[in-house]
């Protein structure tokens, strides 16, 4: 869901006749990736609580009992520390527009909390 809206805006960029820029495509991928990894991370560490008494969720890590908050959130700071990798290697616009974004990231699995359809917030 992070990945396509952007490919395509990168594609949409290229000069016409011409293919979009390969490594730009490659570190919006691979941050798309870290940072729905780090949204999933948030969530679970949010929600460790809860998921324990759900069934579809009780044999997530956190609520199993497999791995601790502490042990997560070191994952979440490693994920934290490549998706800023991959974002300051872009001009300074869109790294403005990224920290635009870490509300948004944050913002979902809380909202999911308060409003029935979260997707909207």
């Amino acid at each position: 869901l992070l990945f396509w809206p952007g490919a395509w805006s990168i594609a949409l960029a290229a000069p016409p006749g011409a293919f979009p820029d390969a490594s730009l495509l490659a570190l919006f991928g691979a941050g798309a990736l870290v940072m729905r990894g780090a949204g999933c991370t948030i969530n679970d560490i949010w929600d460790r609580d809860v998921d324990g008494r759900v069934a579809r969720t009780r044999s997530r890590p956190l609520a199993a009992g497999e791995l601790t908050v502490p042990e997560a959130t070191a994952f979440l700071v490693a994920q934290l520390s490549v998706g800023l990798g991959v974002l300051v290697q872009l001009d300074p616009s869109t790294i403005a527009l990224g920290a635009c974004s870490v509300p948004l990231v944050l913002g979902y699995p809380l909202a999911k909390r308060f409003f029935f359809m979260p997707q909207l917030v």
